[in-house]
């Protein structure tokens, strides 16, 4: 099929504002009489609050108001309220809130946070999430069992685990039986920062007793006013929330973070805006935080290969509050198995309150740290069956007709891995590896994935249309653009489906949430399959709308027209031929009549027959869209050092349909390197007192120029995703997932070494490798 926007790599439509610097963000807006809030944080990791003395905090120039949240009974969340705006009786983790102060210039507020004494009396304090479950270790909540909470995340009494997410499927202890070969091990991804180039900001304005306006760098408005109305117990209708551009997201976002605290301290300034922008010292300590797992993997294969079950359990250190890191783990818990059929499984994922930042979504939602233990697994395996690693991927490999860990029957429209893994192998085997020397050895890994997005069944977007009277569009959305460039795909969607010029289509810049339709949140790599059918139906209503109105004026059945983008005409009659645009705002027929109505339309769109796991097996079908990918990647090992060079890293992905491939190709890139960070450069790191060492850009490595690899391959296959539009399935957190793996495969094959963790430390690789050689 021939398309005239979908498939192009057309220039980004925010391209412009960004380059030039007009783009505007939360902390650059200024408003008529608005304050400046600072923060001051909790410097134990867990202690009771003895007192706080904020008297000459309160005297202080151009102080207006000093807030603590001492007696306050507010809790908020999402699935689990157990948060507060500010610390209550105690802090969690060392950056928690104690106190804000509330003046009439930032360095004003500054200067007084230094004048409030706060008295504690230190707690034990636990980060990782093992000691958090083991016997005798201190309870960050004690009314963790009695916390308001949906349905479906239940807690274990008495100690840090906030939930428990099940997944059975067959009888593990029969499959093991039947198992000729089994691996079983131990594994570690650490707690990492998203480092988005925008810290958090928020702007608070109580403009009347019952009503809240507010400006936030989110991935969720929508959510923000969720929280913010049963926080205050006053309707959504009164609470405006706008998300101007924003700098960078990667989920951690995209639940509430500083607006519940935002909008606490702003209600005892009415009538004055109030900014909130995070330091970037507050972006590592007092924000989300991502991963943090340590998990355990058995899985057991017939001599030929075929697996045959598989055990996993997986701890999070979901830090301080665990609203916003129930999802991950049950994410977690979907794809655990990797993109394989196992006949039996059983896999318990728990979230664990510790003591550091609340975990929350980022980039790959439980998916990464789930296919670094299934994917270092198979390769252990694969050498153990004398066979190799993507011979055992091929026999047991997902796909039509076999039956995932949820129990959904897997079809051909949710992707082909074979090929993937094809692409991926042509690539990294194009050339042999150089010969090992006296400084260096050479290797070559592969890993596959699943990635499904993690998202309520009722998770709809939505989108409004209104045509203009030179037969442009404007179309409101409410995906946030966040640097992934939704808004210029979407663009493109609705070119296509109204066929006009792109440069005819004006998609909104900003979110609001009294005049942007409804959207549930920008995550899960959703915003694409989800806002892009809620576009196609509204552009195809506007459509029936346009033939409506010219059936009425010329007395023909609408069966008999035909829209052609910028013109109407018949097929039956090859003179009627009507300029569309002269329908925008009704059409004012030759003999004085109004015909018709305005072109305006919505469209909505929610992923079908999506539920919650069951409560017993943890099984149904749970999961709306499926993507399946392969990376690969080719390192050079400095026997000396053990330092680890990236020369070459691949990735081949199924989705669905390519809508613009240099958008989707930047995704691919920026995700690998997101990867790399991860796999060597990246990890939070605790005193003996639980406060983040390195909460600094000095300190806190991401990947440098200098990292980049000389070689990048980026491949796409295209199977049509059937609920996707124009066929296309979501691909943005993907290339995220296999690169750990990828990585650490290769170094098993370039030095024989196992590796079971990350970030990978050139002094324990050089150990295992013997020293120096």
């Amino acid at each position: 099929m021939e398309f005239q926007c979908i498939g192009k790599s057309v220039l980004r439509t925010d391209a412009y504002d960004k380059v030039t610097g007009r783009a505007q963000f939360t902390a650059d807006i200024k408003l008529p009489g608005m304050l400046y809030a600072k923060i001051l944080r909790g410097e134990h990791g867990h202690a009771k609050i003895i007192s706080i003395d904020t008297s000459e905090a309160e005297a202080m120039p151009g102080v207006k108001k000093v807030v603590t949240a001492q007696g306050c009974d507010i809790l908020f969340g999402a699935c689990i309220m157990d948060q507060p705006p500010l610390a209550t009786d105690k802090v969690r983790h060392a950056g928690e809130g104690v106190a804000a102060v509330i003046a009439e210039t930032e360095k004003q507020a500054e200067e007084a946070i230094k004048k409030i004494k706060v008295v504690y009396e230190p707690l034990p304090h636990v980060t990782d999430p093992l000691e958090a479950v083991a016997e005798g270790a201190p309870i960050i909540h004690e009314r963790n069992h009695e916390y308001a909470r949906v349905p479906g995340f239940p807690p274990v009494k008495g100690t840090n685990i906030f939930h428990h997410y099940k997944l059975r499927k067959g009888d593990t202890e029969k499959g093991f039986k039947e198992a000729e070969v089994t691996v079983e091990e131990d594994f570690y991804y650490p707690l990492i920062s998203h480092v988005q180039m925008e810290p958090h900001a928020c702007i608070s304005w109580w403009d009347s007793p019952n009503s809240i306006h507010m400006w936030a760098s989110t991935q969720a408005p929508f959510l923000v006013r969720e929280i913010v109305s049963h926080m205050f117990h006053i309707p959504m209708a009164n609470i405006k929330v706008e998300a101007p551009y924003l700098g960078g997201g990667f989920g951690g976002k995209s639940d509430v973070v500083i607006e519940p605290m935002c909008a606490y301290i702003s209600k005892f300034v009415p009538g004055h805006p109030v900014k909130l922008v995070l330091t970037r010292k507050e972006a590592f300590t007092s924000s989300l935080v991502g991963r943090g797992m340590r998990g355990k993997i058995k899985i057991g294969a017939k001599k030929d290969g075929k697996l045959v079950a598989m055990e996993a359990s997986l701890y999070y250190a979901d830090g301080a509050y665990g609203d916003t890191g129930c999802n991950v783990v049950t994410a977690s818990g979907f794809v655990a198995t990797g993109p394989y059929e196992y006949e039996h499984c059983k896999i318990d994922c728990y979230g664990v309150y510790t003591n550091s930042p609340p975990v929350g979504a980022y980039r790959g939602y439980g998916h990464p740290e789930a296919h670094l233990m299934t994917e270092r697994a198979m390769n252990i395996l694969a050498e153990k069956l004398g066979m190799s690693h993507q011979e055992l991927m091929r026999k047991n490999f997902l796909c039509d007709g076999k039956e995932n860990a949820l129990g959904q029957i897997i079809r051909p429209g949710n992707g082909n891995l074979y090929k993937c893994l094809e692409d991926v192998e042509g690539a990294l085997y194009e050339k042999p590896l150089p010969a090992e020397d006296e400084n260096f050895v050479y290797g070559r890994g592969i890993a596959s994935f699943m990635k499904t997005p993690m998202m309520v069944p009722n998770a709809s977007s939505g989108a409004i249309l209104r045509m203009c009277e030179d037969g442009s569009f404007n179309i409101s959305i409410s995906g946030i653009e966040m640097g992934q460039g939704c808004q210029t795909v979407l663009s493109q969607i609705a070119a296509e489906t109204l066929k006009v010029p792109l440069e005819k289509i004006h998609i909104s810049k900003y979110v609001d949430t009294q005049h942007s339709p409804y959207d549930w949140q920008t995550v899960g790599s959703i915003t694409t399959y989800r806002s892009g059918n809620a576009v196609i139906q509204a552009c195809n209503r506007a459509i029936e709308k346009m033939l409506q109105s010219i059936s009425l004026l010329y007395h023909r059945p609408v069966e008999d027209l035909k829209y052609e983008g910028e013109f109407i005409t018949s097929r039956s009659d090859l003179n009627l031929k009507f300029e569309s645009k002269k329908l925008a705002q009704s059409y004012l027929a030759p003999d004085g009549h109004g015909v018709g109505e305005q072109i305006t339309s919505t469209g909505s769109h929610l992923i079908r027959n999506v539920q919650f796991p069951d409560a017993t097996t943890g099984r149904g079908n749970c999961a709306g869209s499926w993507t399946y990918a392969c990376e690969g990647a080719e390192v050079k090992v400095n026997k000396k050092t053990g330092d680890v060079e990236v020369t070459h890293l691949a990735i081949a992905i199924d989705l669905g349909k390519a809508l613009n491939p240099g958008l989707a190709r930047i995704q691919m890139l920026g995700g690998m390197m997101m990867g790399y960070g991860a796999t060597f450069t990246e990890e939070l790191l605790f005193d003996d007192k639980g406060r983040i060492k390195n909460a600094n850009l000095n300190q806190y490595k991401i990947p440098k120029l200098s990292h980049v690899p000389e070689k990048f391959t980026v491949k796409f296959v295209e199977t049509p995703d059937e609920g996707g539009p124009y066929g296309a399935r979501c691909i943005a957190e993907h290339p995220i997932i296999g690169i750990p793996p990828a990585v650490l495969n290769a170094i098993k094959d370039a030095t024989g070494v196992d590796l079971f963790e990350i970030p990978v430390k050139p002094k324990v690789l050089l150990e295992k490798m013997g020293g120096n050689k």
